[in-house]
């Protein structure tokens, strides 16, 4: 997946190109299922990233889906230019997803909880549908392994991808 276009930042990326292996999480946050798997990945994501084992790339896609309208609107505030904020963000909105989730002026609720401003373009949100799309996803969370597709039943810990 193409993590920029024209210099525009699309995705979070972290580690370095020459890492073992490529790992793309595809995201909402406004998404159960999304929060279970970071949540319970992002510790050793951050470690095998900081041990140069793995390149991460993180993109938040607004799937056109009534539940997730929430979670669509809480993901332009993510700042793909600030990945170390952003990295804070997305754990303080999964930390209270329901509240995101029933929310009823998402952008007022964000901007006042989490004290920050509406930073995606409608170019990066094409940017990031064109590469679902390229890459044929259509469920949240996926995450790309080495080219390999996981999503749904066949989500699986990280730790057991690198094993």
């Amino acid at each position: 997946m193409s993590k920029k276009h024209l210099g525009v930042a699309a995705a979070l990326d972290f580690g370095k190109t020459t890492a073992k292996h490529q790992v793309t999480a595809i995201l909402n946050l406004g998404c159960p299922d999304s929060r279970q798997w970071y949540l319970a990945n992002q510790q050793v994501l951050l470690q095998t990233v900081q041990a140069g084992q793995i390149q991460l790339e993180i993109k938040f896609w607004n799937k056109p889906v009534a539940d997730l309208a929430n979670g669509n609107e809480a993901n332009k505030f993510v700042d793909y230019t600030e990945p170390q904020a952003a990295l804070k963000f997305i754990a303080a909105v999964y930390a209270q997803q329901a509240d995101l989730n029933a929310a009823i002026d998402v952008n007022k609720f964000v901007t006042t909880k989490f004290k920050v401003d509406r930073v995606v373009t409608q170019e990066v949100l094409t940017q990031i549908d064109q590469a679902i799309t390229a890459e044929g996803i259509t469920s949240l969370p996926t995450i790309i392994f080495d080219g390999a597709h996981f999503s749904g039943d066949r989500l699986v810990p990280i730790t057991q991808l690198l094993a």
